[in-house]
């Protein structure tokens, strides 16, 4: 994992994480999942105001680094009897990956030498599982031994019962692919086409506020921030001029390619994201309705559309209503999953779900995908969407509905002008389409996108 490079307030590093020990319980795997990591720091931090930024770094990088390691760095809590607060420390120390950093935080309980120890003890810890797995590297994965599935599952925090279901074919692709999934994200914006065409000046604005970014090598609106900064204050953010998008979500409403006459339906809109990517894109034309089951989040989708300043997003809580309004040219739904390719901003989706629940998940995935398909028109066109790497929810969900509608063919990607073509950076296996096609020089989530078109 990346080193931490912010510049952690390590003077009361100590104070600050046996303060916020009670934290530790999320990564308690007897216990029950409770509301998402990202919810629950964020609900601490606002019960803690007086907490300034750089405390707030500290327990953040202990929080998620615990959270990408959690398997191993709870192995080394029980192989040390770890007390309360000790697991973030360790979690924070690790992050930081530099020994000399003991020495920079006082107060450290027991002195320097116990934490040498463990995470001298990590670190043999981590040699070994990797030299297994370098060992074991083009072996397929289905044939590999128990102590490989194990060194995987041990090394990068993730149920075993992912590998089976995964996409990885050999060993060395999966220990490839799961390293970039605990990296942490970095934060992507995207262009807002309706109102600024010219993505090297939004990213000469940016600079001239001492934000370094850079364009995204795939989605032609997609910006690349570094490092952390306050962009929400900013007067590129204000304007409209970007939204915070990640650059999976930005390319899969580049395969949708939505054309200004069309009247779509996001069915599973959430916060709006692809709904005002769409809307972007189609210059505030045609017409996108954006449903969600989970009413509250339309809230946020309400608010996106008033500041981009695009009328073409209607956004609707009745679904009875939704039917009515239809057919569609265009119905996506990008529907509840396991989040497993967002591993890098969400690292407890990892244990979020068992198989079990997973399988629970696909049953409803099935229902949308049926409620969608009589919605759309005759000659219109159905995306799924998942940000997940799972079979049961991709390929086999896909092929399960074309055997219930053999009336929707699986359809070719749309392509824009001066775009890289989309094949080059998905994966397709008839009419589906990994993002992107391997994820070992990727930053952002993995999505997993099959688009078809209702025969008339």
């Amino acid at each position: 994992m990346a080193p931490v490079s912010d510049d952690l307030n390590l003077r009361h590093a100590v104070r600050i994480l046996q303060t916020a020990r009670e934290l530790e319980a999320l990564f308690n795997p007897d216990a029950p999942p409770g509301p998402p990591l990202d919810r629950v720091l964020q609900r601490y931090q606002r019960a803690h105001p007086k907490m300034g930024r750089r405390d707030r770094l500290v327990l953040g990088a202990a929080v998620y680094h615990l959270a990408r390691g959690r398997t191993l760095l709870l192995e080394a809590g029980r192989e040390f009897a770890a007390g309360e607060g000790d697991l973030l420390l360790l979690g924070l120390l690790d992050a930081m990956a530099d020994p000399e950093a003991l020495g920079q935080i006082p107060h450290l309980p027991g002195g320097v030498r116990p934490w040498s120890r463990r995470l001298a003890w990590l670190g043999g810890e981590r040699a070994d599982l990797v030299a297994c797995l370098e060992a074991a590297g083009a072996t397929a994965l289905t044939e590999a031994p128990a102590a490989v599935a194990d060194a995987l599952a041990l090394l990068f925090s993730v149920p075993e019962w992912w590998l089976a279901d995964g996409p990885w074919q050999t060993v060395a692709q999966a220990t490839a692919e799961l390293a970039a999934l605990r990296q942490p994200q970095r934060l992507t914006l995207r262009v807002q086409a309706h109102r600024c065409a010219d993505r090297a000046a939004v990213i000469g604005r940016l600079e001239g506020l001492g934000i370094p970014c850079g364009a995204t090598p795939r989605s032609p609106w997609g910006i690349t921030v570094e490092g952390r900064h306050n962009l929400l204050a900013t007067e590129v953010y204000r304007d409209g001029s970007v939204e915070v998008q990640d650059e999976g979500s930005q390319l899969v409403a580049c395969l949708v390619d939505p054309k200004p006459t069309e009247t779509i339906l996001d069915l599973c809109a959430g916060g709006g994201g692809k709904s005002l990517a769409l809307a972007a894109v189609m210059g505030g034309r045609g017409r996108i309705l954006a449903y969600d089951t989970h009413t509250d989040r339309l809230r946020d989708a309400r608010r996106r559309a008033r500041r981009a300043g695009l009328g073409n997003i209607q956004v609707m809580e009745d679904f009875d209503a939704v039917r009515r309004a239809g057919p569609f040219d265009q119905v996506i739904a990008d529907v509840p999953c396991t989040s497993s390719g967002t591993l890098r901003r969400n690292p407890d989706a990892a244990w979020r779900w068992s198989r079990d629940q997973m399988l629970e998940l696909t049953q409803l995935q099935a229902e949308i995908l049926d409620r969608a398909a009589v919605m759309v028109r005759p000659g219109g066109f159905l995306t799924y969407v998942t940000c997940s790497l799972l079979a049961p929810e991709n390929h086999s969900q896909t092929q399960a509905f074309q055997e219930r509608h053999p009336e929707f063919l699986p359809a070719p990607p749309g392509e824009r002008t001066g775009q890289t073509p989309l094949l080059d950076i998905c994966g397709v296996e008839s009419g589906a389409f990994r993002l992107p096609a391997t994820l070992d020089r990727y930053t952002g989530d993995a999505f997993f996108v099959a688009r078809f078109r209702k025969q008339g």
